[in-house]
């Protein structure tokens, strides 16, 4: 145990902060120089950008939706970017160098890391907002947010502090919860935790489905673990902007 809370806390050193237009923008600049090189061909099938997506873990479409900055590019895709294709992972993630500059050899700290398998390429965002496990607070969404990993968690992931004890004994007032985002509501299992994400706030709760008389699912019931002295809710499911499946806590890091 004291080794992965020391991980952790030296992870936490290295936090960078990742601005995901940029990120984008940089991307961009890869796949333009890529084709520069022949090395993404559009009718060549070998080197298309359907066979540069499947290297990435995607399809062709999405390296366009990339292109035209309608979607962002996940960290997953990138570190895929990376090896496959040698790209200077420092300037994907950093801006440091030029894309295919030879990488410097890692700085002492980093060597450390490697021997002990820890990646540095930031996988969890940890945003500016905290989520009050018993109160409801704005959503300030920013582009600049900071960025971090822990050994063993993978996935693109989001993480927030908690404020509150309406979910005690499961979580407690200023602790870290990390977070998978739902692709669908129909994902949701009822019973679990979740962060449920509205226009204006955000609550950490157990999340059941409610049902109209026709079988069709209207609402989501929100309850607190802390039972006692908090009662439970509902709210609309055309409220819910986004759920979040919470995956991990984290307790006693300072």
């Amino acid at each position: 145990m004291f080794y992965f809370v020391h991980a952790i806390r030296n992870e936490t050193q290295v936090m960078s902060k990742v601005n995901r237009q940029e990120l984008n923008r940089r991307f961009r600049q890869v796949y333009h120089e890529l084709e520069q090189r022949k090395v993404i061909v559009k009718n060549d099938r070998s080197k298309s950008q359907t066979a540069f997506a499947e290297k990435l873990g995607t399809k062709g479409h999405i390296i366009t939706a990339y292109l035209q900055d309608k979607r962002k590019i996940t960290y997953e895709q990138v570190k895929h970017l990376c090896t496959h294709f040698s790209v200077n992972e420092a300037f994907m993630f950093q801006g440091i160098g030029s894309p295919f500059e030879e990488t410097k050899l890692p700085d002492p700290e980093q060597r450390l890391a490697m021997a002990l398998g820890i990646n540095f390429s930031p996988n969890i965002l940890f945003t500016n907002v905290e989520a009050f496990a018993s109160n409801t607070i704005g959503v300030d969404l920013l582009e600049q947010n900071e960025w971090f990993r822990i050994p063993g968690v993978n996935g693109e992931l989001v993480a927030f502090n908690i404020n509150g004890d309406s979910m005690k004994p499961t979580i407690s007032s200023g602790d870290m919860v990390i977070c998978s985002p739902l692709e669908t509501t129909n994902e949701m299992i009822d019973n679990e935790i979740y962060a449920v994400v509205t226009n204006q706030s955000v609550w950490v709760k157990r999340v059941q489905r409610c049902y109209d008389r026709h079988n069709g699912w209207t609402h989501l019931r929100l309850i607190s673990d802390n039972h006692e002295e908090y009662d439970p809710f509902i709210i609309e499911i055309g409220e819910v902007k986004k759920l979040l499946k919470v995956k991990r806590r984290l307790t006693g890091l300072l």
